[in-house]
């Protein structure tokens, strides 16, 4: 019997590395979604301590030079925090968008493995029907000839 051969050995090949490409994709897309988390609950960090200091100023004597300045440091930081969560949700629908891709590449993978394992059914079949036939031809011969 002849050597398994899969038509669609290239095929495959080509599928596995496009997955492979996407999965990587998808990897360096959630590094960058957390990334931008960190920089995110930072951000929250920085304005939380920020208005902890505004409160504690207020408590002792009034300066107004202090508390305009803390204002404006504040309002900066709302506007990091609004860039962040912009940035954030940006990264996150990037992550989304290479996690589809990479799942459908995956069944395209899945379907070449699933026509293989077929294949390879069909191929042990005839093999073993030929090795059948084989015996069978053995044990005629063999009846035939003690007869």
């Amino acid at each position: 019997m002849k050597k398994f051969r899969f038509p669609l050995r290239s095929v495959a090949t080509l599928r596995r590395l496009r997955e492979n490409a996407h999965r990587e994709r998808f990897a360096a897309a959630v590094h960058t979604f957390v990334g931008a988390e960190e920089a995110l609950a930072h951000v929250t960090a920085r304005i939380a301590e920020l208005e902890t200091i505004i409160a504690n100023e207020r408590v002792g004597r009034f300066q107004p030079a202090s508390q305009v300045a803390f204002m404006h440091a504040l309002a900066n930081e709302q506007a990091c925090k609004a860039e962040a969560l912009a940035k954030v949700a940006r990264t996150k629908a990037d992550m989304e968008r290479e996690r589809q891709a990479w799942l459908e590449s995956r069944r395209d993978v899945r379907l070449i493995d699933v026509l293989e394992t077929k294949a390879r059914g069909v191929h042990r079949q005839e093999y073993e029907r030929e090795e059948q036939a084989l015996l069978d031809d053995r044990t005629n011969a063999l009846v035939a000839r003690a007869t």
